[in-house]
């Protein structure tokens, strides 16, 4: 298991970037406050009117609809439910998606069965909390971090190896947050992981899933 800490990141390189975070649920808001608290340039990307839309306003974040934030960023996390985020993202992100941006995700389902999928020019990566997102927050709070599992399914530019440990690192806290990395075949195993996917998930859905 190869792990990285705070020594091997330059953290300045995730501050140069443009971040749109896809979502405000439980994990996009933990993403979103830590990013824009540890110096990084964040958009919080959301439908007008939504739910959402206020909470994120009324908590400092520059807010846009999500075809507007994407085509300003360098780097899309997708933070919304996996069984709606296949048509967000062929509707409102894939068309304006930057050339040789950064595509990433928390779980890795609609990679690993074809929901979605990328461009060649992009780079598509995975980091995974090990925790809950009000966990991801509260540890960032207290100057450390969760156990985090990241996984690289297409890797276009080199220099954009690094800054996935630091945009890690500034979301999930800047105290030995740990990665592991892993092949895309078992992206499987660690979505089919969290607990809370199992509660959520249609049964029959969940047994279809399960038979690939």
């Amino acid at each position: 298991m190869k792990v990285y800490y705070d020594k091997d990141a330059d953290l300045n390189l995730i501050k140069k970037l443009n971040v749109a975070i896809v979502g405000y649920g439980s994990q996009g808001h933990a993403h979103a406050a830590n990013l824009k608290e540890s110096g990084v340039n964040v958009t919080v990307a959301l439908r007008k009117g939504g739910a959402s839309w206020d909470k994120a306003k009324s908590a400092g974040h520059n807010v846009l609809e999500i075809n507007e934030a994407v085509k300003n960023a360098d780097v899309v996390m997708l933070l919304i439910p996996d069984e709606t985020m296949p048509q967000i993202f062929h509707q409102e992100v894939a068309p304006f998606l930057k050339k040789n941006a950064v595509l990433a995700f928390a779980h890795g389902f609609n990679i690993h069965y074809n929901q979605i999928i990328p461009r060649e020019d992009l780079d598509v990566i995975m980091i995974a909390p090990k925790g809950p997102g009000h966990t991801v927050r509260s540890e960032y709070l207290k100057g450390g971090g969760v156990p985090t599992l990241i996984a690289i399914y297409q890797n276009n530019l080199a220099k954009l190896k690094t800054s996935r440990c630091h945009m890690q690192q500034q979301m999930e806290g800047p105290k030995a947050a740990s990665l592991k990395q892993i092949s895309v075949k078992k992206l499987k195993l660690i979505y089919l992981e969290n607990k809370l996917f199992y509660a959520a998930a249609p049964l029959n859905w969940l047994k279809q899933v399960l038979k690939h």
